[in-house]
């Protein structure tokens, strides 16, 4: 297959997260957000522009949706790096794009908004582990945490 080098373009919020491509072809990961592509911000304004430029098989139809995370560093050298999905992209149906150019730039607009609908919803737990405390008034003693010393 000739390739198309795709660049996607989205909006959305300033860093710490950053904001990240999956989809259903090899490049974008096959749906699997630990082998997505990371979006690099291209500005730093209030609306700031995130990219990505990635090579795909022309002719070829492609699904995708964005997401907003972190990518943590791998815990051991050369090991793979963690994903942690904080928002998520719930379109009825995915975005999606058959490249029929040698080179094209698709600009998706904001984060969320497709059709002019915003769809997005918060991620799952997929490989950490999290814990809710709720703490409120209570006549009885407060739930201890920590171990007693003796």
């Amino acid at each position: 297959m000739t390739p198309s080098q795709v660049t996607f373009e989205i909006r959305g919020t300033l860093l710490p997260e950053v904001f990240a491509i999956c989809g259903s072809c090899d490049a974008l990961g096959n749906w699997n957000p630990q082998n997505a592509v990371a979006l690099l911000p291209e500005n730093e304004t209030a609306s700031m522009l995130w990219k990505a430029t990635i090579l795909l098989s022309r002719g070829v139809s492609v699904q995708h949706c964005y997401f907003k995370g972190y990518f943590l560093e791998p815990k051991t050298i050369g090991g793979p790096c963690q994903v942690i999905v904080h928002k998520w992209e719930i379109h009825l149906q995915p975005r999606s794009i058959t490249p029929s150019e040698s080179e094209i730039v698709i600009d998706h607009g904001q984060f969320g908004i497709h059709s002019g609908v915003e769809t997005l919803d918060s991620a799952w737990l997929a490989c950490q582990t999290e814990i809710r405390l709720r703490l409120h008034y209570s006549e009885k003693p407060p739930v201890s945490i920590t171990k007693k010393k003796i």
